[in-house]
């Protein structure tokens, strides 16, 4: 007899709104502000390959919310408009906030040490880890904290016997991955069905 097991996502997204510059929002749209067209770059890195531009006035904009700071100023992740698959980086400055996304939006998260990933879509939550097949799971509804739409839980059911734990932090300057120079909105702690309590750091990965 299966069992609901929680397996509790918490995740939260940075504190306020800050400059255009500082903290993109990934719950919001975005639009691209100035003259001329914006060039995009398949890295964040000096160097990186073109990935094509962003036309004049381009307007509904979703950010995955990861950002690095470049020589000429901070870098944001975008999905551009019918490449979501290929994200690409633009400069922060040139991108301005816009209206509320209220869907409740894809997430990619990930750890290190283990290394795992778990990608939130819809009513599934699919856990991979290295050399093992990939776990899916039923995810209930996303439920958001009174006060803070950017912080919200997400239960998971699963087979095994072990009660999860909710953990919930906030960190307001952004999650690191302790592997990289990059920042990313929201910071994850799970706990799996075996009773693993993992800890990590998530972007939105479309919608």
């Amino acid at each position: 007899m299966r069992r609901r097991v929680v397996a509790v996502l918490a995740l939260l997204a940075l504190g306020g709104m800050a400059p255009a510059t500082l903290t993109p929002d990934p719950a919001l749209r975005y639009a691209l502000s100035g003259a001329g067209p914006l060039p995009l770059s398949a890295g964040p890195d000096p160097g990186s390959e073109a990935a094509g531009t962003l036309p004049a006035g381009a307007r509904d904009l979703v950010l995955t919310g990861r950002r690095v700071e470049g020589p000429g100023g901070d870098l944001w992740e975008i999905l551009p408009p019918g490449k979501a698959d290929r994200p690409a980086w633009a400069a922060a400055e040139r991108l301005a906030p816009g209206s509320p996304d209220a869907a409740p939006f894809p997430l990619q998260c990930s750890g290190t040490e283990p290394f795992w990933g778990l990608r939130l879509s819809g009513g599934e939550a699919r856990m991979s880890r290295p050399g093992v097949r990939d776990q899916v799971l039923p995810a209930g509804p996303r439920r958001t904290a009174a006060g803070d739409p950017r912080v919200f839980v997400q239960t998971l059911a699963g087979r095994g016997r072990t009660p999860g734990q909710a953990v919930v932090l906030r960190r307001v300057a952004g999650c690191s991955d302790g592997m990289s120079d990059l920042s990313y909105p929201y910071e994850a702690v799970v706990t799996t069905p075996s009773g693993e309590v993992l800890a990590g750091c998530c972007r939105r990965a479309g919608g």
